[in-house]
């Protein structure tokens, strides 16, 4: 398994599922871009399910391989925070020098707003950004609160489950409650409805949603779990199984039969993330060394998902519209996350590997003091 994980193609796979995130923001809100049909297209294969899929695939792997809460917990603080605190302070930047204006009238908002975006509180966005390019400062960020709740719930629910002896059947049971919360959440509450707009949000964008998304997160756990029996299956197909994705995604936009298909959205349905996280596990396992090789060891994905919406909305406040700003949006997002992983997330994942060492070292102390 530890062999199988260094050739993979994963770092390829959020790097697409990242791009479909950039690509459906600038076709939804660069002026004179938008087109229902290119929305419905990139519909497909949506991005941050497969992030929260691929999220549940990984994690779920590392804590099984070394459940060792400090230094699990140092290497997902290294792996979100250093980036995103860059990355809200050349949003920061973005707007000192093109909301100058509102942002020093509501200087006390923006004290507190930033404090916010820098932990772990991002999705409230004040009401004086509503003005500002699409009306949210960095609309993406309200999935870091339910990516840090996910890694909070994980090592719960695997004790809980080696503690009964069930640990396949606790997951299941809680991805199945999550699919049920997300249902109600998404379907029978309605965005037209005044009287549950606030409810709906808190839902699905706000850092309690993470109660709603589990089940994608958990899917990949469970997947995890089950990979020495999947790998035969999906190692080298991944024709077949983007194919078999594609063929489920575009059976949903005719038939919408929610919870069990549905798109567009976050909100899809339970055999459409079981067919894109499939076909994501085969395009993982299949092409060795492909990503090894366009990549070349830079893993750019988390930096364009960070930068496009800042990136975006300058440009809107700049007046660019259509294709050349929406050029200008993915090469501005490119150079950015380039940057973020050379200067940034490169150097604080070196880090990883000593703070791990030195907790496994304290811990096999621990346990030697013990015994």
């Amino acid at each position: 398994m530890e062999q199988s994980h260094s050739h993979n193609n994963f770092d390829l796979v959020r790097l697409f599922a990242a791009t479909q995130v950039v690509l459906v923001h600038v076709v939804s809100w660069m002026p004179d871009l938008r087109h229902d049909g290119w929305l419905r297209v990139l519909s497909l294969f949506p991005g941050v399910p497969i992030f929260f899929f691929i999220s549940g695939f990984l994690i779920g792997g590392s804590w099984r391989r070394n459940p060792n809460a400090p230094a699990y917990v140092a290497s997902r603080v290294l792996r979100i925070f250093p980036a995103l605190w860059v990355a809200c302070l050349f949003n920061l930047v973005l707007l000192l020098l093109l909301f100058t204006g509102p942002l020093l009238d509501n200087l006390g908002t923006v004290v507190g707003w930033m404090a916010m975006q820098l932990s772990f509180l991002q999705s409230w966005n004040p009401p004086f950004l509503r003005t500002y390019g699409m009306g949210v400062a960095n609309p993406v960020l309200w999935t870091i609160p339910v990516e840090l709740a996910f890694y909070v719930v994980l090592p719960v629910l695997w004790v809980l489950g080696q503690r009964l002896a069930r640990p396949r059947t606790v997951l299941l049971g809680t991805a199945g409650l999550s699919l049920l919360l997300c249902w109600w959440a998404t379907d029978w509450l309605s965005p037209h409805d005044p009287h549950v707009e606030m409810l709906r949000k808190v839902m699905t964008v706000s850092p309690v949603s993470f109660v709603s998304w589990l089940w994608m997160f958990l899917l990949g756990v469970l997947a995890q779990l089950e990979f020495e029996r999947l790998r035969p299956w999906v190692a080298g197909r991944a024709g077949r199984f983007l194919a078999l994705a594609a063929a489920v995604g575009g059976l949903s936009l005719v038939v919408d039969l929610p919870p069990l298909l549905h798109l567009p959205g976050n909100e899809i349905g339970v055999l459409n993330a079981l067919a894109n996280g499939l076909a994501c596990l085969a395009f993982a396992y299949s092409y060795p060394g492909l990503a090894a090789r366009w990549l070349r060891g830079y893993d750019v994905s988390y930096g364009v998902y960070l930068y496009h919406m800042p990136i975006c909305n300058a440009l809107i406040v700049l007046g660019w519209a259509g294709w050349q700003g929406g050029a200008l949006v993915l090469a501005g997002t490119a150079v950015c996350a380039v940057l973020s992983w050379v200067l940034v997330e490169r150097r604080a994942l070196a880090l990883k590997g000593r703070l791990q060492g030195l907790f496994g070292k304290r811990a096999r102390m621990g346990t030697e003091v013990v015994t």
